[in-house]
């Protein structure tokens, strides 16, 4: 029983590139359940039937741009853990500042607490992403001297 109290759990060491997919996917579920929690807003369901989103007529191209904007996150999860550091770096620092301005726009203007709430957590993730990137550990290289 005395043991027990001694012991000490073990922190390991997370490679970055886990950190970064792990980000990105919790970009994803916030960005998943903003768009859910939007449909129970007035007049949204109805706004969606009619053709349009956010003030936006709904066409194939409005809804392409959309996929391209949210595919990102669900490919930077996967493109995190199998890309080169060089170029897994720039992506991360890019997709992120870009999410990043997405949210910022989304954000101003908006009246709802919980619409508040999730973007400036999608803000505080891209953040995250953007910084965990920009700090991407790095070795000498021993074979060059």
């Amino acid at each position: 029983m005395n043991s027990q109290k001694n012991k000490v759990l073990v922190n390991t060491k997370i490679d970055i590139k886990i950190k970064l997919a792990a980000l990105w996917i919790v970009f994803m579920f916030l960005y998943v359940y903003t768009d859910f929690y939007k449909l129970y807003l007035p007049g949204k369901i109805q706004a969606i039937i009619s053709g349009e989103i956010d003030g936006f007529d709904v066409t194939q191209m409005s809804l392409f741009l959309i996929a391209i904007v949210t595919i990102i996150p669900a490919c930077m999860a996967y493109l995190s853990l199998v890309i080169n550091g060089k170029c897994n770096r720039l992506l991360n620092i890019i997709f992120g500042i870009f999410h990043l301005a997405i949210g910022i726009v989304n954000i101003v203007g908006t009246t709802w607490h919980f619409y508040m709430f999730y973007g400036a957590l999608l803000i505080l993730v891209a953040i995250l992403i953007i910084l965990t990137a920009w700090k991407w550990p790095v070795e000498n290289d021993s074979n060059n001297d």
